[in-house]
C-alpha cells in the first residue's frame, strides 16, 4: 500500500529511505543519539545506525524489525518500565507512534551514503540537462503513425523487431477515452451518438469540454498537492474554505489555464493580483490553498509549524519537479544534488508566509483566513472592525492578568488556614470513595470551603475523571438536614460561575483552575464533540468541568454516564470544585473520583482541603465581577468576530514578516546554524531574492515555470502520459532524480516537453496529443512484458470511479458542482485528540467533491485504494483483497444502487430490453448472446421471495456490478 516504510514500489522509488529521512532520523538525532552516538554509548547502545540498533546493549537487541511489542527501544520511550528513554522526559504520543511504525514494517534504514564524488557527479543526471529538440525518427511503416508521438514508439518497436498490436474497437475505445478523461463511463445517449458519428476526434473535443474532464483530472492534480478537508493534527480539525481551492483546480483544468500559469497562481497567486478586483482578485488568492492545505501537526500545531513547511516543501519538491527536496531537511541529499541550504533557502521563502490556521486542540478557532476582499475593499470594510477587535482584545489581557493577580492574592492570604483533610490516587479505569479526616462530621462556618482537587500525575494520565461529591447537613439530633449535591449544577450548568444552590444560596459552588492560586474558569463551551448534550466550564481547553446534562449516556471520545459531572485536568494544572459553606455547623461529606477513560497510563490523584478562611471565598467572589466584565467582552467580542467572519474567506496564505532563515542542524528547529538566504536550487540556477523585503514567493513562482527550467515540463508530461498510459516513461513520476528510473524513451519525453512548452502550455492540446495517436489506440494487455508501449494497458477503476460509475448507472448521480461541506459553526468547535472531527457528509455528487479527511479516511476510499491525503501520491496502487468482494456482495452502498437500477430498469418492456439496457449502462455495450443466456438461466434458477421477479432482477444486477468488466478499462 502507498505510504509505507517497507514499500519498494518502482513508482514511488523508495519512500520507506524517504519517510525514515523526513521522521525517523530527525528523532533519534533529537532525542537518542546524544546518549546512544558514536561520543557516548549509554548501556553499551548505539542508534546511530541499523547494524547497531539490531545489535543492542546491555540488554540485548533494541529493536526486532516487525515486531515493536517485542522492542526494547518502543518500550522504553513508553516509559512503562524501569527502562525508559529518553530519560529527560517521555516523547509526545505522535512521535511514539512513528517510532512503532518504522519497527513494525521493518525498521528500514537508509543504505550509507554515496562517495562525494556520486553527487557531484549527480549533477550530469539526465533530468538536469536541458530539454532536449530531438528529430522525429523516420520508421518503416509510414502508415499506422497518427501523430508525431507514435514515430518515437513505432521506431522503439521496430528496433526490438516487434509490432504494435491492433487498434482497439470503437466501443471499447469509445469506454477507454471517456473514463480516461472525464472518470465516467459513456451514456447509452453517448454510445448511440458515437455509433451514428464515428469521429474519434470530435468525440474527444466533446470530452474534453465537458465540466466532468475538470472534476477527473482536478482529482489527480489533488492527489498530488495531498487535498484534504481536515487538517490531519491530532484533533483533525475541519477546512471550511478549503473547497474553494478544490473547485479553483476544476475550474482552472476546464478553461485550460496554461500550465505555467496555473503554477504561479497557486504559489504566488496574491503577488500577482496588484490592481485587479473582483473575481480575478478571488482567484488568485483562492490559488495559493496549494500551500494552505499542508497537513498540520501535533498537539499546538504552531509548535510544529517546521513540519507543516517540510511537508509543503516535499510536496511541492515532489509534484513539481519529481525532486524529493524534503530528504535535505536533515543534511545534504544523499544522492541527488540538494543540499540542506537550498532545503533552508526554501524554507525561508515559505516561514516569510503567513498560512492560514486551521485551529488545533488548545486553539480551537481558525485564525488568519485571507477575506476575499481586495486591499482597498479591505480597508474600507474590515479596518474599523480590526481596530475595534484590537482594542477589546487588549482589554481582554488586562482583565485576565487581573484575574491572575486575584488568584495570587487570594493564595497568598488564605494559605495558612488551609488544611487537607483527604487525598489519594485514581489508578487507570479504578474509582475510589473520598476518605479523610472527620468526613463523617466535619465542623464548617458560614464562608468556609471545602474544595476537591483533581491533579494530573506525571503521565498525564485520567483527563475524563467522574467526580461525586455530597455534602449533608448533620443536625444535632444526628439526622440528616439540608443536601448540597453537584448534580445540582445540571439543571442550569451554564447559568455562572460561581453557582447557587438548588436552596436559593448564591455564590455556592465554585468550578476552579487551581494552579498557582484558585481561579474561576472564565469560558463557558457548549456542543462538546458535536454533542449538544456536553457542556463544559474551561480555561483555553484544559482545565476544564464537564456535563453530560443528558438522561441517556453518551458516547464521545468514551462513554460519558448520564447525569454525570467530570473534570479535565491540564497537562501542569489541576482542576478544582469548590463548595462555600452557606450554613455554620456540622456536615457529612461523601463521594468518589472514577477514572471516566481509561488510557494505560499513570491515572490521577486527588486531595479534598477544608479551607477555614472566609477569605478565600470572597476572593473568589472578587474574581466573578471580573469575570463577569470578561464574559460581558468576550460576548461583544463574539459579535464583532461573527460580523467579520460574514465576509467571505479564503485558506490560503498571505505575505509574512520577510526574513532570511537558519539552518536547522539535524533538522532540528532547538538547534539553529547559519543564516541562509533564500534561494532557488543551486541545481536550477541558485537564485537569491533580488528584493529581501518580500517572501520571495513570487521568484519562486518564476524559477519554477522559467522555460530553461529541465524538470517543470518533463515531470507534468510524463504525469500525462502515466495516467493515460498505465505507466509513466519515468516509471517514478515524483522522483526524477538519481535514485529513480531513467526513462525508457528520452527522446519521446522531451519530444513531448517541447509541444508542451510550444503549445503555450495546454494541456488540453497534450491531451489530444496522446489520446488521438494510435499508441494509446492499441488494443489492451495485462502487462506490457516488452516496456515499449505494445499495447494499451488494462487497468481497474479507481475508487472515485467505481463509485460515480455506480451512481451513474442507477441513475441517482447528481452532477452539480458542489461548494461548502455542512461543517459545525466554528465558534462550537471543541475538537480534541479524544474527541476528533469524525463526521461523514454522504451525497450523490461526484466523488471529487465528498470530504476527505485525513485521520479518519472514507472506508470505501480506503478499500479501494484511494490516495492518502497525508501525502501527494504520484499514482494509484491497485490491490486486490476478499474484502473488496464482501463489498460488492454486502454494502449498503451498493445494494442501495441495485435497487435504484432495478427500479430504473422496470419499466422497460421484458427481460431482453432490461438486460440491453443493464449492459449499456454497466458495460458500455450492447448485450452478447452469452450474456442473454446466463440471466435466463439465473433468473430461472433464482428462489422469488414472494413470487416476485424483482427480487430475482436485484440479484442479476448485483452479479453485472460486481463483475470485472464493470472494475476494469480495457
Amino acid at each position: 500500500m502507498p505510504g509505507t516504510w517497507g514499500q519498494t514500489s518502482s513508482v514511488w522509488g523508495n519512500p520507506a529511505d524517504d519517510r525514515f529521512e523526513r521522521e525517523v532520523r530527525p528523532l533519534l538525532a533529537s532525542h537518542c543519539q546524544k546518549c546512544h552516538g558514536d561520543r557516548k554509548q549509554q548501556g553499551g547502545l548505539r542508534l546511530d545506525s541499523r547494524q547497531a540498533l539490531l545489535q543492542g546493549g546491555d540488554t540485548g537487541p533494541a529493536v526486532v524489525p516487525g515486531k515493536p511489542e517485542d522492542s526494547l527501544l518502543i518500550r522504553a520511550v513508553h516509559h512503562t518500565t524501569d527502562l525508559k528513554m529518553p530519560s529527560s522526559g517521555k516523547l509526545d504520543p505522535a512521535a511514539i507512534a512513528t517510532l512503532e511504525r518504522w519497527v513494525a514494517e521493518g525498521a528500514a534504514w537508509p543504505a550509507p551514503a554515496p562517495r562525494p564524488g556520486v553527487v557531484k557527479d549527480s549533477r550530469k543526471h539526465w533530468s538536469f540537462q536541458p530539454v532536449s529538440h530531438p528529430l522525429v525518427p523516420m520508421v518503416g511503416d509510414k502508415t499506422w503513425a497518427r501523430n508525431s508521438l507514435d514515430h518515437f514508439i513505432r521506431a522503439r518497436l521496430e528496433k526490438a523487431g516487434v509490432a504494435p498490436l491492433p487498434l482497439a474497437e470503437a466501443g471499447v475505445l469509445l469506454r477507454r477515452v471517456t473514463f480516461d478523461l472525464t472518470g465516467l463511463p459513456p451514456t447509452p445517449a453517448e454510445q448511440a451518438e458515437f455509433g451514428r458519428d464515428p469521429s474519434y476526434s470530435r468525440l474527444v473535443d466533446r470530452l474534453l469540454a465537458s465540466r466532468a474532464y475538470g472534476e477527473h483530472w482536478g482529482r489527480h492534480w489533488l492527489d498530488l498537492v495531498r487535498y484534504a478537508d481536515t487538517a490531519g493534527e491530532n484533533s483533525d480539525h475541519p477546512l471550511p474554505h478549503a473547497w474553494r481551492y478544490r473547485n479553483w483546480v476544476i475550474d482552472a483544468l476546464n478553461a485550460d489555464m496554461p500550465y505555467d500559469r496555473f503554477l504561479r497562481e497557486q504559489i504566488a497567486g496574491d503577488l500577482l493580483t496588484a490592481g485587479s478586483s473582483g473575481q480575478t482578485y478571488i482567484d488568485h488568492v483562492v490559488a495559493t490553498g496549494f500551500w494552505a492545505i499542508a497537513r498540520r501537526f501535533g498537539h499546538d500545531i504552531d509548535k510544529d509549524q517546521h513540519l507543516t513547511l517540510e511537508d509543503a516543501i516535499g510536496t511541492l519538491g515532489q509534484s513539481v519537479l519529481g525532486l524529493t527536496i524534503g530528504c535535505a531537511r536533515c543534511h545534504d541529499h544523499k544522492y541527488d544534488p540538494i543540499s540542506a541550504r537550498d532545503y533552508y533557502g526554501l524554507y525561508g521563502i515559505l516561514a516569510s508566509t503567513t498560512f492560514s490556521s486551521p485551529g488545533c486542540e488548545p486553539k480551537q478557532q481558525p485564525r488568519d483566513l485571507v477575506p476575499l476582499l481586495s486591499p482597498s475593499e479591505r480597508e474600507k470594510r474590515l479596518k474599523p472592525l480590526d481596530a475595534e477587535i484590537a482594542t477589546l482584545e487588549a482589554r481582554r489581557k488586562d482583565l485576565t492578568t487581573q484575574l491572575d493577580s486575584l488568584a495570587r492574592a487570594g493564595r497568598d492570604k488564605s494559605s495558612r488556614s488551609l488544611q487537607t483533610i483527604g487525598a489519594g490516587k485514581v489508578a487507570e479505569g479504578a474509582t475510589v470513595p473520598l476518605t479523610g479526616q472527620n468526613l463523617q462530621a466535619l465542623p464548617v462556618k458560614i464562608g468556609e470551603s471545602l474544595v476537591l482537587t483533581i491533579l494530573p500525575n506525571g503521565n498525564h494520565g485520567a483527563d475524563t475523571t467522574r467526580v461525586e461529591m455530597v455534602i449533608e447537613e448533620v443536625r444535632p439530633d444526628g439526622n440528616a438536614g439540608r443536601v448540597w449535591s453537584l448534580t445540582d449544577l445540571l439543571k442550569d450548568f451554564h447559568a455562572a460561575n460561581p453557582h447557587s444552590d438548588s436552596l436559593g444560596n448564591a455564590d455556592v459552588w465554585f468550578l476552579l483552575a487551581n494552579k498557582d492560586g484558585a481561579r474561576l474558569l472564565p469560558e463557558k463551551a457548549g456542543n462538546i464533540s458535536n454533542k449538544p448534550e456536553l457542556l463544559a466550564w474551561r480555561l483555553t481547553d484544559n482545565p476544564s468541568v464537564l456535563v453530560n446534562t443528558s438522561s441517556q449516556p453518551v458516547s464521545a471520545w468514551t462513554t460519558l454516564p448520564a447525569k454525570s459531572i467530570f473534570v479535565h485536568p491540564g497537562p501542569d494544572s489541576p482542576v478544582a470544585i469548590g463548595w462555600r459553606s452557606p450554613v455554620s455547623g456540622t456536615v457529612r461529606v461523601r463521594g468518589l473520583v472514577n477514572d471516566a477513560h481509561p488510557a494505560t497510563l499513570d491515572g490521577v490523584s486527588w486531595r479534598l482541603d477544608h479551607q477555614g478562611s472566609p477569605q478565600w471565598g470572597a476572593g473568589l467572589l472578587a474574581q466573578a465581577g471580573t469575570s463577569r466584565s470578561l464574559a460581558t467582552l468576550d460576548a461583544h467580542l463574539g459579535e464583532l468576530r461573527a460580523e467579520k467572519s460574514r465576509v467571505p474567506v479564503a485558506f490560503a496564505v498571505a505575505e509574512g514578516k520577510p526574513a532570511d532563515t537558519r539552518l536547522h542542524l539535524r533538522g532540528d528547529p532547538e538547534k539553529p546554524g547559519d543564516t541562509i538566504p533564500r534561494k532557488n536550487l543551486d541545481i536550477l540556477g541558485g537564485q537569491t531574492l533580488a528584493n529581501g523585503q518580500s517572501s520571495g514567493r513570487l521568484e519562486l513562482a518564476n524559477w519554477l515555470t522559467a522555460p530553461n527550467n529541465p524538470l517543470t515540463a518533463r515531470v507534468m508530461v510524463n504525469r500525462v502520459w502515466q495516467w493515460h498510459m498505465g505507466r509513466g516513461i519515468v516509471a517514478t513520476p515524483s522522483d526524477f532524480g538519481t535514485r529513480g528510473t531513467p526513462p525508457s524513451h528520452p527522446e519521446l519525453l522531451d519530444h513531448l516537453a517541447g509541444e508542451f512548452i510550444r503549445s503555450g502550455y495546454s494541456l488540453k492540446e497534450l491531451h489530444r496529443l496522446v489520446v488521438q495517436s494510435a499508441t494509446y489506440r492499441q488494443q489492451a494487455v495485462a502487462d506490457d512484458a516488452t516496456g515499449l508501449f505494445r499495447g494499451h494497458m488494462r487497468r481497474r477503476l479507481t475508487a472515485e470511479e467505481i463509485r460515480d460509475s455506480l451512481l451513474a448507472a442507477s441513475g441517482e448521480a447528481d452532477a452539480s458542482p458542489a461548494q461548502a461541506h455542512p461543517f459545525p459553526q466554528e465558534a462550537t468547535w471543541s475538537f480534541s485528540q479524544h474527541g476528533p472531527f469524525a463526521a461523514e457528509y454522504p451525497n450523490n455528487r461526484r466523488a471529487v467533491y465528498q470530504m476527505q479527511k485525513r485521520n479518519r479516511r472514507d472506508r470505501f476510499l480506503a478499500l479501494f485504494d484511494g490516495a492518502d491525503p497525508n501525502t501527494t501520491t504520484a499514482s494509484r496502487e491497485a490491490t486486490t483483497v476478499p474484502t473488496q468482494a464482501l463489498f460488492f456482495l454486502n454494502d449498503p452502498f451498493v445494494q442501495a444502487r441495485v435497487m435504484a437500477l432495478e427500479k430504473r430498469l422496470a419499466p422497460l418492456p421484458g427481460n431482453k430490453a432490461r438486460l440491453d439496457m443493464a449492459c449499456r449502462l454497466l458495460f458500455g455495450r450492447p448485450p452478447s448472446e452469452p450474456d442473454r443466456q446466463e440471466m435466463e438461466i439465473f433468473l430461472a434458477g433464482y428462489p422469488a421471495a414472494d413470487g416476485a421477479s424483482g427480487s430475482a432482477w436485484a440479484g442479476w444486477l448485483g452479479v453485472m456490478m460486481a463483475s470485472s468488466e464493470v472494475l476494469y478499462v480495457d
